[in-house]
């Protein structure tokens, strides 16, 4: 007899060998316990759906992320069923056993195989694609990470210098939500950014605010990406008024420039096209190999990647979804 329930700390070694055994051999989240553990542990619970026997093996596992500490937006992480004769649909059963729990709001995955859009299709959940956008460092002449057909996107862009507007690094102490009036999908609290980018046990994140005169209006989040001798910047996540964006990207610049970071891209869906634009973003084409920004770097794969999402809400308008969202960046 199979159940499906949520995982306790208790069931902790058992997850990590299935991960191991039906996953990925030596993945990461089998490998250490403690990584394991900052990304699933919340207090006794384990944030997993799994399906055991009555000799707690374990047949199937759906792990997921909470983005705020009450009535949470949930992202899914890792999803594997094995085969059992009694429940050929068992990764689908625990998808729905997830969401039709009243313990969480909304189901979100970022990163879905595009082989899984048919059964998100199914539950009526709406997919769709994150888009990429770049800032180019007109100073490098010769790109390892970049990949570019031509000089046709090598052409200086026009940053918006203005005043009113600062960029400033932010302590963990400095940290300030007071902004987010909106309510954006997923909905993120000022413990989820502590946890996700101050507290991080292997990525270092810098966390900016952005100020107009002295009032934070935004945040956001970026990370240096690094592959032997050359480097990258990435914006991991925004939150706040994207509007503010076109008065920073000047401030961005300054600091690709400063550090010889060959771009700075920022991989999101739910913002304005005409917002970015009129910030210096080039949108790629994800479709074409004419300007190439890669996606993965562990292992490193230099081509255009579509990261394929899915949210179970009727809400498109709210959606904003960045990168860093649910388990995407994340060393394997």
């Amino acid at each position: 007899m199979i159940d499906i329930r949520f995982a306790k700390t208790t069931d902790t070694q058992n997850i990590r060998k299935f991960i191991n055994s039906h996953w990925m051999e030596n993945h990461i989240l089998s490998r250490d316990k403690d990584f394991f553990l900052y990304e699933f542990q919340d207090n006794e619970d384990i944030n997993s759906v799994i399906a055991t026997d009555n000799q707690s093996n374990i047949y199937a596992v759906l792990g997921f992320i909470k983005s705020s500490t009450n009535n949470s937006d949930i992202w899914t992480a890792i999803w594997k069923a094995i085969n059992h004769k009694a429940h050929p649909m068992l990764g689908v059963e625990l998808l729905d056993y997830l969401r039709n729990t009243n313990k969480y709001n909304r189901l979100i995955s970022n990163g879905i195989n595009s082989k899984t859009i048919a059964i998100y299709d199914y539950f009526g959940f709406y997919t769709n694609y994150l888009n990429q956008y770049v800032i180019i460092n007109n100073n490098i002449q010769n790109f390892n990470i970049l990949k570019i057909s031509g000089i046709a996107h090598l052409k200086k862009v026009n940053l918006i210098e203005n005043s009113q507007y600062s960029l400033i690094k932010l302590k963990e102490s400095e940290l300030d939500f007071d902004f987010d009036s909106q309510e954006f999908i997923p909905h993120k609290d000022e413990n989820y950014f502590i946890k996700r980018y101050f507290n991080h046990p292997i990525y270092i994140y810098d966390i900016y605010g952005i100020y107009k005169e002295k009032t934070l209006t935004s945040i956001i989040v970026m990370r240096e990406v690094a592959l032997e001798n050359s480097k990258i910047l990435r914006i991991m996540d925004y939150l706040g008024d994207e509007k503010d964006i076109a008065y920073i990207t000047s401030k961005i610049y300054q600091i690709i420039v400063n550090k010889g970071y060959e771009y700075v891209d920022f991989v999101c869906f739910g913002f304005d096209n005409a917002n970015l634009k009129k910030a210096g973003f080039l949108k790629i084409n994800l479709e074409s190999a004419e300007v190439i920004v890669p996606n993965y770097f562990s292992p490193f794969v230099q081509e255009n990647i579509k990261l394929n999402f899915m949210v179970d809400t009727k809400e498109i308008n709210k959606l904003r979804m960045c990168k860093a969202d649910g388990d995407q960046d994340r060393p394997n």
